[in-house]
């Protein structure tokens, strides 16, 4: 049964637009559980001289350095980019140790789907993420996602594109001509940014935030918590079909 399945999807997608798809990473393709929060603060507190704690939902969806930069502000720092930068580069080195420690999971069908969606001719895979480079590939690597990813096509925060609009335009500007661009992520700001790319946008309800408060952005199509590679296609079906 599931390789009719795994063959009736492949010959779906042949039927598609040619896309691209630009998956958040934390949330959307897997899970930390806090792994990475902990390093994080423990980085930016190092770099303050004093404690700092992320609260996770309130800062869902903010880049590495919209997050280090909110934390630095709620204790009156005014700190720029650069030395931003250095402080994300030390939350790397402890993020690999902590990530171990934890219960770091993929979600869902994520693997199965992307072997599915990386094989059609159709489709091809990409990040759009708020993470900082290292920070991307240690948690992709850690799951075992890295492999469905080419390294031209991870889109992630920097000094110069530090807000997830900026990440979300660059990853549009590598569309092909013929190519549509479509944004998977589990927060707000994926759908905001999408929408503000001109970008389709499916919701995906596996992070901090319900099925409902989605909804409420007016994303293209949403996949609920326990979502499977059936629904996906079935999204694609609504919004890509030609």
């Amino acid at each position: 049964m599931r390789q009719k399945r795994y063959a009736f999807h492949m010959q779906r997608a042949k039927n598609y637009k040619k896309i691209k798809i630009f998956w958040d990473i934390d949330g959307t393709l897997l899970q930390t559980h806090g792994a990475a929060a902990v390093p994080f603060a423990n980085a930016v507190s190092k770099f303050a001289g004093q404690e700092v704690q992320i609260e996770r939902k309130k800062l869902s969806g903010f880049t590495d350095y919209e997050i280090a930069q909110y934390l630095l502000k709620s204790i009156n720092m005014e700190t720029p980019f650069n030395e931003i930068t250095q402080i994300l580069n030390e939350y790397s080195l402890l993020l690999p140790s902590s990530l171990r420690e934890s219960k770091t999971q993929v979600i869902g069908e994520i693997k199965k789907t992307l072997i599915m969606l990386h094989e059609s001719p159709n489709i091809e895979l990409a990040i759009g993420t708020g993470n900082c480079l290292n920070g991307a590939l240690i948690k992709l690597s850690h799951v075992d996602l890295l492999q469905y990813f080419d390294k031209n096509n991870l889109f992630y925060s920097t000094e110069k594109d530090w807000n997830r609009d900026l990440v979300i335009e660059n990853a549009k500007n590598s569309l092909a001509e013929d190519q549509v661009g479509l944004v998977i992520g589990d927060s707000p700001r994926d759908i905001l940014s999408a929408k503000n790319s001109d970008l389709f946008v499916m919701a995906a309800a596996t992070g901090a935030h319900s099925s409902i408060e989605l909804l409420d952005m007016k994303p293209d199509y949403l996949l609920e918590n326990s979502w499977t590679s059936d629904d996906l296609f079935k999204g694609f079906e609504k919004i890509l079909r030609n």
